[in-house]
């Protein structure tokens, strides 16, 4: 549970609108292209990752992120990616829209070197996959379970919200709803989301930890973070923030919301300033 000072929540409400409309947009697309299965490299992982929509912007991004290795796009399918990437599927909820191929894509995806699955996006936001920890316990039994032992299977995404009910506190009763339902939830790693002003990005390790005190040590997946404010508080984030990740023990992979323009692209063909930092420190 984190507390946030007045002007850092404003900051992320704003932001916040910004993130609504690429999440919204997030599954819309997420089956549009059904690529052919391909055996991808074995690959030794790095723990920076690329989070996208279009997959030619993360290869034109990739080509220049060396020390990027794994990405997801919030779908089951990874469209036209770079196979340097090892990809990674999410099932983003539990609508039919996603669940009706999420089975037949995963087998894809394995059969083309998947090692890691993700749940459901931010269920404890209500933009989001919005569900409460009862309903998520049962889908993830349902969905995620199957695939114990083929593949590691993390938990559901959270956001760093400090509300009652939101955050690592939807993730604690998460856990306690899986420990009461048969069967329980294969969950082999856990998946954080955070954004704050570039001020606070100390809270960005507090959530770390919390998430690892909550799923017992497991590894953890920052998915989505992103400090709020100017291209020059994001270019010093990116300067004092990414080495430090790298460090943190326990931190399986991190990926920067994300590969767009306007964001870590300043165009189809050239990284922005931050986006260049991303890529390169």
């Amino acid at each position: 549970m984190y507390t946030y000072k007045v002007v850092a929540l404003a900051a992320m409400a704003a932001f916040a609108e910004q993130a609504v409309a690429f999440n919204s947009h997030r599954h819309l697309h997420e089956h549009a292209k059904k690529a052919e299965p391909t055996t991808r490299e074995v690959k030794s992982l790095t723990k920076r990752g690329v989070a996208y929509n279009d997959a030619g912007l993360a290869n034109t991004f990739g080509a220049a992120c060396e020390k990027c290795s794994w990405a997801y796009n919030w779908a089951s399918l990874p469209g036209n990616l770079d196979q340097k990437f090892e990809y990674m599927p999410t099932l983003w909820g539990d609508i039919d829209i996603h669940t009706s191929h999420w089975d037949s894509d995963v087998e894809q995806c394995l059969a083309s070197g998947t090692k890691v699955l993700f749940s459901f996006n931010e269920p404890d936001h209500a933009s989001q996959s919005n569900m409460s920890p009862e309903q998520a316990a049962a889908a993830h039994n349902r969905w995620m379970n199957k695939y114990a032992g083929r593949a590691q299977v993390c938990a559901p995404s959270v956001t760093n919200s400090g509300n009652p009910g939101e955050g690592l506190d939807w993730l604690r009763n998460f856990h306690n709803a899986c420990n009461n339902i048969e069967g329980g939830c294969a969950i082999d790693c856990c998946n954080i989301h955070w954004y704050s002003e570039a001020a606070y990005s100390d809270t960005l390790f507090t959530h770390i930890d919390g998430a690892k005190e909550i799923c017992g040590g497991k590894p953890i997946y920052l998915t989505e973070f992103a400090p709020l404010g100017s291209d020059d508080d994001k270019n010093g984030f990116m300067s004092n923030i990414i080495s430090r990740l790298d460090g943190v023990d326990g931190l399986a992979g991190y990926s920067y919301f994300m590969v767009a323009e306007g964001n870590l692209m300043s165009s189809a063909n050239d990284l922005s300033s931050y986006g260049q930092l991303y890529a390169t420190v």
